[in-house]
């Protein structure tokens, strides 16, 4: 068996043809790198402002006169969720936990093709941040009203409900939670884009710092109406001032890091017990995995272990196999976990959180006892009734929300099922149907630690470049090609469009058979 491997990679390398990236026991449940796509195209359904290239044909120009009242072009952002306000701390932890993830896992959004998907889609959340901060002592984090937004029921592109600037931070009335998690999500941006474009990096780093500072030197609560009731800030803080370690090495952040981190007695040398995940009221986890990460210290590596030894031995966990943190969009917590997970044996290869991360995953994409996807678009029994006011589409006399909905909302996660693995797909059931962009960050980041793993994309060994007309690739253009193209055109065949698309139209067809033709008659 071994020589008869080595003679067939033999010939793969003389080829120039395709080999897996990795050897794998078998083949995946899942078609994760799919999935993984699709869980990335969710952000463009939620997209505010001016609308470019978007994949969703749906989608159009929206809210560009935000902040408007305040004098300032605010417009920008993502929706939160099945709705159209820009909520400060989730629209930030979300920002930070995206731009986590593809730092972890960049290669796996390179040799997917999803690198400039996530970056267009990481800018915009920075592209907006920027804009709120007009000077040193001013943030503005909540656009729209949420009292008045869902009260209506529609697109957002026609919407007529009124968009108050609603809070800003300021030293009067700070909102460190809000500064520390932006903060955050400027300096992994600075992080992730230095190499991309550094003029622009620079400023999010810029901007970082100084952000940080707001919200260090004046300490409070963010506002969040009834929607987002923040209960700490020195997690957020912590969160900022790590990154901002990261992106600079300068000690002062890791000592603010330290300090804040003593409010849960887990500085110095102390192990902190985390329960818990990361999430948007919450980061206190996604700090000790990261401090574990740039320090290397004993104590914060012992605290991932014992926050993922609870995750994986001691929570809840449904007859189906789900770890249950809690009704409210339970899937969000399982999947950021598997993030987690997956960041740490990304770490340390221990094969128990491999396998801990692609059970929650397979979970969610369909193997769970309603042999149900909870990826909407993805798998044949996927949620039809998303709580998600620009899928539904309905505005019109006579029409209602529970109607069928009008547009498919791609690669969103919704909320899940309870503790007995039962979901309802009912759109007024919004506890279970409603999407978000937290809901779906850590989700996110777990996508592209499975696909890194489980369905790796292929390396293409000693590649060969073909010439134009060369259809069967035997390293000439010659009457053997012109009846290939001939007949794959006759079999609806398109072929690769390197060799076969003669006009570089993006199709091929009649027009290219005759170019082919020509090109033979010189």
């Amino acid at each position: 068996m071994k020589k008869i491997i080595a003679t067939a990679t033999s010939l793969c390398l003389s080829a120039g043809i395709i080999l897996p990236a990795t050897e794998a026991a078998a083949a995946p449940k899942f078609d994760y790198s799919d999935a993984f796509g699709k869980s990335i195209m969710f952000y463009e359904a939620n997209w505010s402002g001016k609308v470019e290239n978007n994949r969703f044909d749906w989608r159009g120009d929206a809210f560009l006169k935000d902040g408007a009242d305040v004098g300032l072009d605010l417009s920008g952002g993502f929706f939160d969720a099945g709705d159209h306000v820009k909520f400060g701390l989730p629209q930030a932890y979300a920002a930070s936990t995206l731009g986590w993830g593809y730092f972890a896992f960049k290669d796996a959004y390179k040799s997917n093709g999803q690198d400039a998907y996530m970056l267009k889609i990481l800018k915009h959340f920075t592209d907006y941040f920027l804009k709120c901060y007009p000077d040193n002592n001013t943030f503005y984090y909540q656009v729209g009203d949420g009292d008045l937004d869902h009260a209506y029921w529609g697109p957002p592109e026609i919407q007529p409900t009124a968009r108050p600037t609603k809070f800003k931070a300021t030293p009067s009335d700070p909102a460190s939670d809000v500064c520390g998690n932006t903060a955050a999500a400027l300096a992994i941006m600075y992080l992730n884009y230095k190499d991309v474009d550094a003029t622009y990096a620079n400023k999010c780093l810029t901007a970082a710092k100084n952000l940080y500072s707001l919200g260090k030197n004046y300490k409070g609560l963010s506002h969040g109406q009834s929607y987002y009731v923040s209960t700490s800030y020195y997690d957020d803080l912590a969160w900022g001032a790590v990154w901002l370690y990261q992106a600079t090495n300068d000690n002062s952040y890791m000592t603010d890091a330290n300090s804040f981190l003593s409010q849960i007695n887990a500085d110095g040398d102390k192990v902190y017990t985390s329960y818990w995940t990361h999430c948007w009221d919450n980061v206190w986890t996604g700090v000790i995995y990261k401090m574990a990460e740039v320090t290397g210290k004993a104590n914060y590596k012992a605290s991932v272990e014992n926050n993922l030894n609870y995750w994986m031995n001691n929570i809840k966990t449904t007859a189906g196999g789900l770890k249950f943190a809690t009704d409210w969009g339970s899937l969000r917590y399982s999947s950021t976990q598997a993030m987690l997970a997956l960041i740490q044996y990304n770490r340390t290869k221990e094969q128990k959180y491999l396998d801990f991360a692609t059970r929650q995953i397979d979970y969610i994409l369909g193997d769970n006892p309603r042999s149900s996807s909870y990826v909407v678009g993805f798998g044949n029994n996927y949620p039809k009734f998303p709580h998600h006011r620009g899928a539904s589409g309905r505005l019109e006399p006579g029409e209602m929300k529970t109607m069928p909905e009008k547009h498919i909302l791609t690669g969103a996660l919704v909320g899940g099922p309870d503790g007995n693995d039962q979901y309802k797909d009912d759109i007024n059931n919004y506890q279970q149907t409603e999407v978000a962009i937290d809901y779906s960050a850590g989700f996110v980041g777990a996508m592209a630690g499975i696909t890194k793993y489980l369905d790796p994309a292929p390396i293409i060994i000693d590649p060969i470049t073909y010439a134009l007309g060369d259809v069967n690739k035997d390293g000439k253009v010659n009457a053997i090609d012109l009846a290939i193209l001939k007949k794959n055109l006759l079999n609806g065949i398109t072929g690769d469009l390197t060799v076969s698309d003669m006009n570089k139209d993006g199709k091929v067809n009649a027009i290219d058979l005759a170019l082919l033709k020509k090109l033979l008659l010189g």
